[in-house]
């Protein structure tokens, strides 16, 4: 007698149907693994503005990788590829990636400024990552404020033309959300801040906003450049953002 035992009908197609089912798990697992690379490897947009006084050009890398070289102060970089989540930013001065003068964990969520600000001689240097996130409406801009001036006391920001608070005790290293105003023209005044936003004017800044576009007004310089390292003195100056829709 032969020791063979032939397969019925019926247990061929159960291990047909193992077989399938066992395949197409790995695929659906390895859809999913690919999936969740994709995502951790998801790009968004980035720009990055020096606002140190007494700092050299710079560059700037975002996970050992230079994305951005030889910055000035006081310039903007164009927006440029980089991936989601938290990154390391690292800061050196132009061609001496040796000498790190700034290197700390950024959370970039989406397409986003990154201002760099603060003191070198005094090793306070603070960087500030805001979504470019804005939608005005039909009519209107966003604007916000980054205070990066290392001399300057918290701040309120008033419009000169109405007296309107847009900004109210706006501490140093900290940026405030976008505030939405008709497109136009107007000067700003930033203030001491006070309770009754009425403190000392310590500079003032003309901006004309476009309808439909965002700005981040970044406050850098000192209030006393006889005390400081450099002479430059307190200023705010303007960057124009990519909105939310343009980004899509």
């Amino acid at each position: 007698m032969s020791s063979n035992t032939a397969h019925s009908p019926t247990v061929s197609r159960l291990l047909v149907i193992a077989l399938a089912v066992a395949v197409l798990g790995s695929v659906v697992v390895a859809s999913v693994g690919v999936a969740a690379a994709q995502e951790d490897e998801a790009e968004t947009e980035i720009r990055v503005v020096h606002a140190v006084p007494d700092a050299p050009a710079v560059d700037v890398y975002v996970d050992d990788e230079l994305v951005f070289a030889d910055i000035d102060f006081g310039e903007e970089s164009d927006y440029e590829a980089a991936a989601t989540g938290t990154q390391t930013v690292t800061v050196t001065p132009a061609n001496d990636s040796e000498t790190v003068v700034f290197e700390e964990e950024v959370d970039i969520e989406g397409q986003a400024t990154v201002a760099v600000g603060g003191e070198l001689a005094e090793e306070d240097i603070v960087a500030l990552a805001s979504a470019d996130d804005a939608e005005p409406a039909d009519n209107e801009s966003a604007v916000r404020l980054a205070h990066l001036a290392p001399d300057a006391p918290a701040v309120d920001v008033t419009v000169a033309e109405t007296g309107d608070v847009l900004f109210d005790a706006v501490e140093f290293g900290n940026a405030t959300d976008y505030e939405t105003v008709p497109a136009g023209e107007y000067t700003l005044e930033v203030r001491n801040a006070t309770d009754d936003d009425d403190g000392d004017v310590v500079g003032t800044v003309d901006v004309t906003v476009e309808e439909g576009d965002a700005y981040t007004a970044v406050a850098t310089g000192y209030l006393d450049t006889e005390e400081a390292p450099v002479d430059e003195p307190f200023t705010v100056e303007i960057y124009e953002d990519q909105t939310a829709e343009e980004s899509e």
